[in-house]
């Protein structure tokens, strides 16, 4: 009868899903939903996956980029990043005034492939450093 038990616990276990993916609203209006798969739909409604376990590193990259677009000596080099399904692509262009750094993060979870214009450098440094700041805050008020 233990043995039993003990079998039923283990299969209840395996069997049971945890939430594989943080969906994050591109406009910041809803809050961060969890879930196990990632859809066509999700994309359609403005939704940004990124994976549960890697949402401390996709935060940590944010704010070195944060850092980077914040310092006044903005050189000619952008780092590229990749957490997880997540690829981070930038681009440093030089303009007369100043350097402006252009990021575009590409996720590809479940054969869904969302992306998402995180710093365009038509808009300067500062005005991309700040929806950077109000995303990570964004996304760290409903971390799980």
């Amino acid at each position: 009868m233990k043995y039993f038990l003990l079998f039923f616990i283990l299969i209840g276990s395996v069997v049971c899903k945890a939430q594989k993916y943080a969906l994050l609203d591109k406009n910041m209006a809803q809050p961060v939903t969890y879930t196990n798969s990632v859809s066509s739909t999700d994309k359609y409604n403005g939704f940004f996956p990124v994976e549960k376990k890697m949402l401390t590193k996709f935060i940590t990259v944010l704010k070195e980029i944060e850092t980077k677009l914040s310092s006044k000596n903005t050189s000619g080099e952008v780092k590229q990043y990749e957490t997880g399904c997540t690829k981070f692509a930038g681009l440093a262009v030089r303009l007369a005034s100043e350097t402006r750094m252009d990021y575009v993060i590409t996720s590809t979870c479940d054969n869904v492939k969302i992306s998402m214009h995180l710093c365009d450098a038509k808009v300067s440094n500062a005005s991309n450093d700040y929806f950077v700041k109000t995303w990570i805050k964004y996304i760290q008020s409903y971390l799980k």
